[in-house]
């Protein structure tokens, strides 16, 4: 057996090259860049008011009050999309909308509020500063700056920040495919109503289908496989020849007589990279690789699967479209004490109380099988224990969130 850390850097070494393409803004969201991006243009792209009110020159104003205002010639007016031709010279005013283009000649705005007009002049009774209110062009960012690295998130933000310069298309990770291979004589489909004593409900396809939705990838196919080495192969090569970047199999990795998924990986050609995990759950967990497809052989028992899909084949996924970690955690507090007396890591599910201003807490699930599907579904995730720790109420560890 290899350690964890050991795995996760054999897989990590293993990563086929991510693939790219060029998509449009509406595609985007939630993916990753591919490339960094540059400013095509300055923001704002024109000088412009930041309130409704009269551009004008500040020498005109430098020194009115509410009883000494200064009174000048109303020349025109600017407004959002429809810009004043001419050009304020001394003694005159236009007046300006918010996010209008302000014109030549004019360096100041005042605010409605610090102004009275009366036909064709107006008042200006205050003016806090030369420049006031004035969005001049480039402030925020000049063009050629740069906006957003290689493997920035696109989100709702960063999305419309792309609009506002011109940008509709951008470089992006492709989401990794995936075939699921759900293997077990025993399954039954989870609608069966006749189900015979000796079967068990399939919960792995519909957990495993959802996990890599969850993890951005496209899942191509899902097929269940009988307990049969020669069933298993043909499914493995099929799987192999459809070009997916990830193969997932559920059961069959460990050594019993009916296990066969790294025999027929094997014999699709596939090279071993490591099987069996110093870890709890999920000691079986194989891998292997061919060309450019890794195959990860999962544990048949769902919470096994599950914690191996989350801490091996999540990463990879998240790699595979340019993020650089996958992991949502917080420093939490235990609450009572927790050890692990075994000699394998042990992934220990907890629920977490985390109200403001305070520190999180964490207690760990009473059931921790590997059978026990509620010990992951009523969990908030799990804490990682090397072999002898102990924490005792109140030390600090970091909880990998689901």
């Amino acid at each position: 057996m290899i350690s964890v850390d050991e795995a996760l850097q054999i897989l990590h070494e293993n990563i086929p090259v991510p693939q790219t393409k060029t998509v449009s803004l509406e595609d985007a969201y939630s993916r990753c860049l591919s490339a960094d991006i540059k400013a095509p243009e300055s923001s704002p792209r024109y000088t412009n008011s930041a309130m409704d009110g009269f551009a004008l020159k500040w020498s005109d104003c430098t020194t009115v009050s509410k009883q000494c205002p200064a009174k000048l010639q109303i020349i025109g007016e600017s407004q959002a999309g429809i810009p004043f031709e001419g050009e304020v010279i001394p003694g005159t005013a236009i007046r300006i909308s918010t996010g209008a283009m302000l014109p030549a000649g004019a360096d100041t705005v005042v605010r409605v509020e610090d102004t009275e007009t009366s036909e064709d002049q107006v008042a200006i009774f205050a003016v806090r500063a030369l420049g006031q209110d004035v969005r001049h062009e480039g402030e925020e960012f000049k063009a050629g700056d740069l906006l957003f690295r290689k493997g920035d998130t696109l989100g709702s933000r960063e999305l419309a920040l792309l609009a506002t310069v011109g940008l509709s298309k951008v470089p992006v990770f492709t989401k990794p495919s995936v075939s699921l291979l759900v293997t077990g004589t025993e399954l039954a489909p989870p609608d069966v109503t006749d189900i015979k004593p000796h079967q068990i409900r399939d919960s792995n396809s519909i957990m495993l289908a959802s996990a890599v939705r969850e993890a951005g990838a496209i899942l191509r196919s899902t097929s269940h496989v009988k307990d049969s080495l020669e069933q298993t192969i043909d499914a493995v090569k099929q799987a192999a020849e459809s070009g997916d970047n990830i193969i997932l199999c559920s059961g069959g990795v460990s050594v019993g007589r009916h296990d066969h998924v790294k025999d027929a990986a094997l014999a699709a050609g596939f090279v071993e990279l490591f099987w069996k995990i110093r870890q709890k759950p999920g000691k079986p967990l194989f891998v292997c690789r061919r060309e450019d497809t890794l195959l990860f052989g999962l544990p048949g028992n769902p919470v096994s699967a599950f914690m191996c899909f989350f801490n091996y084949v999540r990463p990879v996924l998240a790699e595979l479209q340019g993020v650089t970690s996958a992991n949502h955690s917080l420093t939490a507090k235990a609450s009572k004490r927790v050890s692990n007396k075994g000699n394998r890591t042990n992934f220990i599910r907890v629920t977490v109380e985390d109200k403001a201003n305070e520190l999180a807490v964490f207690k760990e699930m009473a059931q921790q099988g590997s059978h026990m599907l509620s010990s992951i579904v009523h969990a908030d995730g799990y804490i990682v224990l090397e072999p002898g720790a102990v924490l005792e109420p109140d030390d600090l560890i970091e909880v990998f969130l689901f």
